[in-house]
């Protein structure tokens, strides 16, 4: 795949929300540039697949405005033709046809270039890995493989904002991986993606940016990194020494406790850092070992959601 690649301006806004209410959501502010993949993330019902709704033009907000290019969605739905696609089990292609006859129909209707559509089927399938099973009836296969060739409908459309609603359901860990290398070589060409996700794991991955809904709330809108530091700066370190005890009372650690040979460490990332920790300890003995463990991001939510 031969990539575009060009730069993005990143004060240009794909997506705009503007204390958007509707259903369960609740004065939702959030602006999002062209070229992120960002996360929304949150427990079921707390308003992820209705953001995405309002993005596509399938529903209107009760209050408040949403925009997709400078556009109202919901008037430009009718002819946005394929600069927006909304993957969220709604299937692209026919259940009657084989997958290689719905991408054919997708290419018609669409009316992409042979060109272009045999360069993009060519990629798709093969890191998708729906070209093993090309020439079955969409009706026949299972939950994994309809993920896989859906997901290559929506990348083939190569629409300008993709709207992704749980997409690894049903994937494993070759299908997540595909998917991921796909979304990471797509953004180089302007592609802004939302995607909700109760996998924690692959949004730290894929994602530049995290949205957290909580009943309707938006709590934070922002890195995974900037998450971490305002609301779980605790971290731990465990040393082993090899040399004699270090001093420790000049540290600003939460706490500290020896298991004979390996000493473990809570500090705040926000006043010290594991580095700076590591270096003093080093000028006083010799370490052998050094481990260290930040909180992942469902623990992070989990605390976050419980403040609220």
């Amino acid at each position: 795949m031969v990539l575009r690649v060009k730069l993005i301006d990143e004060r240009v806004e794909m997506v705009i929300f503007e204390n958007v209410n509707k259903f369960v959501l609740k004065n939702v502010s959030l602006h999002i540039p062209i070229g992120k993949i960002v996360g929304l993330i949150g427990l079921s019902g707390a308003g992820k697949t209705t953001l995405l709704k309002l993005a596509c033009g399938l529903l209107q907000p009760d209050s408040g405005y949403v925009r997709v290019m400078e556009r109202e969605p919901v008037k430009y739905r009718s002819y946005s033709g394929k600069e927006v696609a909304f993957f969220a089990g709604v299937p692209f292609l026919c259940r009657e046809d084989t997958v290689k006859e719905s991408f054919e129909d997708l290419k018609a209707t669409y009316r992409i270039s042979e060109a272009a559509f045999s360069e993009a089927y060519e990629m798709l399938s093969k890191e998708l890995g729906f070209g093993a099973f090309q020439n079955e009836k969409i009706s026949t296969l299972s939950l994994g493989q309809k993920m896989r060739a859906e997901l290559g409908a929506a990348f083939m459309l190569k629409p300008k904002l993709l709207l992704l609603d749980e997409p690894t359901v049903g994937l494993d860990a070759n299908g997540k991986a595909a998917l991921r290398e796909i979304l990471l070589h797509s953004i180089p060409e302007g592609m802004t993606v939302l995607i909700t996700s109760h996998d924690m794991a692959e949004v730290s991955k894929l994602c530049d940016r995290i949205a957290v809904l909580h009943e309707g709330k938006l709590l934070y809108y922002g890195s995974e990194e900037r998450l971490q530091k305002s609301f779980t700066p605790i971290e731990t370190m465990t040393v082993k020494v090899s040399g004699q005890y270090p001093d420790l009372e000049d540290l600003p650690l939460v706490s500290y406790s020896w298991d004979r040979d390996v000493l473990s460490m809570r500090y705040n990332a926000n006043y010290i850092t594991s580095a700076e920790i590591l270096r003093l300890i080093l000028l006083q003995t010799e370490v052998s070992e050094v481990k260290i463990y930040k909180p992942d991001l469902e623990s992070v939510i989990a605390q976050l959601s419980s403040r609220r």
